[in-house]
């Protein structure tokens, strides 16, 4: 290893707070000693990551406060430190992190898989959107076997908090409602339509059908897998859920007859 390579990994291990001998490679200079020196880029570092959760986790650091949120961000740079160049993806486990430190507060977690949902939609990948005519389009004869793909900024979230509404106060300024834990847990779809992310709730059933075409599975027998009950009703249902992923651009692509 070079002299310079071998400087850099010591350069990182202390930005780390890992094992290094960094100090040792400094040399004395007027002013700072070489410790005084060193923690600059040791705060700066850190201020600089904890900045990049709180851009991606907003209405989470709105909710805990700066306190709280630098503590917990800290930690979790402490355990999942980056590893790649860029920090886009670096807050993909504070979600994770946060159900285990705020175990008896389950609002949390879904604050931060929601914000991170929204951030993933903002920047994701991009595709054209179906429209009612392209569905007008498929024969009776094709329905069964049609493949219908979701936008791929969809995102769908469990939640059993009322959550979204914690989160649009927040959004609005408000003060945000108590935190309650609903009986019958409910999903939310996250989505990015006319540059913008969304999110939306919805019952298990919709969300299981959107979940079914994900993995690409044909839609009738997506429909046969979960929805139940009358065949008219179910025919009510369905055009219901249709008319509002046209609405919202959550349907992106299809493949007719099963053709995928």
């Amino acid at each position: 290893m070079s002299d310079l390579a071998l400087l850099q990994r010591q350069f990182m291990d202390y930005l780390l707070d890992r094992p290094n001998t960094l100090l040792a490679h400094l040399v004395d200079a007027p002013g700072l000693d070489r410790a005084a020196r060193a923690h600059i880029y040791f705060n700066a570092y850190r201020v600089r990551l904890v900045d990049a959760l709180k851009d991606a986790y907003d209405k989470t650091w709105a909710w805990l406060g700066d306190q709280a949120f630098d503590e917990a961000a800290h930690g979790y740079i402490d355990a999942h430190p980056p590893s790649r160049f860029s920090l886009r993806d670096f807050g993909d486990r504070f979600g994770a992190w946060l159900s285990v430190r705020h175990r008896d507060d389950g609002e949390i977690a879904e604050l931060a898989a929601l914000d991170w949902a929204l951030r993933g939609a903002f920047d994701g990948a991009d595709a054209p959107v179906l429209t009612a005519d392209d569905l007008a389009a498929v024969t009776p004869e094709q329905w069964n076997g049609l493949v219908l793909r979701p936008h791929p900024t969809l995102a769908l979230l469990d939640m059993r908090y009322n959550t979204p509404e914690l989160w649009h106060a927040m959004d609005r300024g408000d003060a945000p409602p108590d935190v309650m834990a609903l009986p019958e847990g409910y999903a939310v779809r996250v989505w990015r339509q006319d540059m913008q992310p969304h999110f939306r709730s919805m019952d298990r059933e919709e969300a299981a059908l959107l979940a079914a075409m994900q993995r690409g599975v044909p839609f009738g027998t997506a429909c046969g897998e979960v929805l139940a009950g009358d065949a008219d009703e179910v025919q009510r249902r369905l055009a219901r859920m249709f008319a509002l992923w046209l609405e919202d651009g959550v349907l992106s692509a299809l493949s007719p007859g099963g053709e995928n």
